[in-house]
């Protein structure tokens, strides 16, 4: 992962313009890069007394409708250790020099929606820039204070004055040909989606654990959000001190709703396997919709990641159900909860499939019922047709399971 180029910038307007100014000026290793209408070699305390004295100067015009209290400007501006390695004191001051003057350019007056941000007038305020030492990483950086009126008395407006830096930074970036904070973002996100798309084309079958894995292997982490059920609804990958959203990368292909088709597109040969029909244990006494038993699923021991083993219990009775993990997959992510029919839920919706799927249409209706939803008749001519495969006979027993448990009122009206 090679390092890009950047600055950044960040401002905003304090109280504390007193401390803010010694502090800039007198921390462990800080250089004074220029002071700007001050007398030269002036303490910091100093310099704040007579920005001070400029504003009692213009108490009168500053105070006719309220009293100003962020009295400072306060700004920093970062390029990257590549962009500035070796700059002398010279380098430094015509870095600030050009961002003082593309900060005052920045028009905001149409999204403040007042003419007195169209621009600032640091050029003709007092203010000191600094270079200063991250103290962690060494990195030098400016340090700029300035008085919030100028040497006229007017106001420096501050409506977005966040915004106004980072524009700047992206002027002086420009000037300078370094690359620009949101053409990295672009990049890192194209970069991740390239990425997560190889990882789903090696992994033979879908799960989020080698999912996982294989994006630690890469050098990411990986941040999941869960809901009640302990289903994934969304998560964020983690590159250095980025965070990017799910839903940021491959245009939402590789959000969990959608990630398991993704890799089905990319594996068109997995919608041609026929999988293992699921085993039911089914309560003792109760009889099978067919003749014939039902087959196992024979799984080996290293296959056993790829089946999901649950219990669902109907009034009594208890079902054991043992089904292929991505069409159980499949059922978490596209199921939603019953909008109508407060006694269900999305957990109860996939059980309602997954009793489905393995044909015992029976306790699939029992349990719809008993969650207050419309259920179906056994009588119905419903279950799975001679040319259906695995996703098609699963997608058509989610639709039958949202279905069912809708409210009962509303589901017979739909009939």
């Amino acid at each position: 992962m090679n390092q890009q180029l950047v600055m950044i910038a960040k401002a905003t307007v304090v109280s504390y313009g007193g401390n803010a100014t010694r502090y800039s000026a007198n921390k462990e290793e800080a250089e004074i890069v220029k002071i700007h209408h001050l007398p030269p070699d002036i303490s910091a305390s100093g310099m704040w007394t007579m920005m001070h004295a400029l504003q009692l100067k213009y108490r009168d015009k500053l105070n006719r409708h309220r009293p100003m209290v962020n009295t400072s400007i306060r700004i920093e501006v970062s390029p990257s250790e590549e962009e500035s390695s070796g700059w002398t004191m010279k380098e430094w001051r015509k870095l600030a020099d050009k961002f003082i003057r593309e900060f005052d350019s920045v028009d905001l007056s149409g999204r403040a929606k007042r003419d007195s941000a169209k621009s600032t007038n640091l050029r003709n305020s007092q203010y000191v820039v600094s270079l200063h030492h991250d103290s962690d990483s060494g990195i030098l950086h400016l340090h700029i204070n300035a008085n919030r009126i100028d040497m006229d008395g007017n106001v420096n407006d501050a409506h977005f004055i966040h915004e106004r830096a980072m524009e700047a930074a992206k002027q002086v970036s420009i000037e300078y040909g370094w690359v620009l904070a949101e053409e990295i973002r672009k990049n890192h996100i194209n970069t991740l989606s390239d990425d997560c798309k190889a990882i789903l084309e090696e992994m033979r079958s879908f799960s989020w654990e080698a999912y996982e894995a294989k994006l630690n292997k890469r050098g990411y982490s990986i941040e999941f959000r869960r809901d009640s059920m302990d289903t994934i609804t969304g998560y964020s990958i983690l590159w250095g001190n980025s965070r990017y959203k799910s839903s940021l990368l491959g245009e939402r292909r590789f959000t969990p709703s959608r990630i398991i088709d993704t890799w089905r597109r990319l594996h068109p040969e997995a919608e041609q396997l026929v999988l293992a029909k699921p085993h039911v244990e089914r309560p003792a006494g109760t009889p099978s919709r067919q003749n014939s038993p039902q087959p196992k699923l024979q799984a080996s021991k290293k296959e056993s990641s790829n089946v999901v083993h649950q219990e669902i219990i109907v009034d009594e009775d208890k079902y054991r159900v043992v089904l292929p993990r991505p069409i159980y997959s499949f059922f978490l992510h596209e199921s939603t909860a019953p909008e109508d029919n407060p006694d269900s839920s999305r957990a109860k919706v996939v059980h309602t499939a997954m009793l489905l799927f393995a044909e015992y249409v029976d306790g699939a209706t029992q349990f719809a019922e008993n969650c207050g939803g419309g259920g179906r008749s056994s009588s119905d001519d419903w279950g799975k047709k001679r040319d259906d495969d695995d996703w098609t006979w699963a997608r058509r027993c989610l639709k039958w399971a949202q279905e069912s448990n809708k409210r009962k009122n509303e589901y017979r009206r739909r009939r």
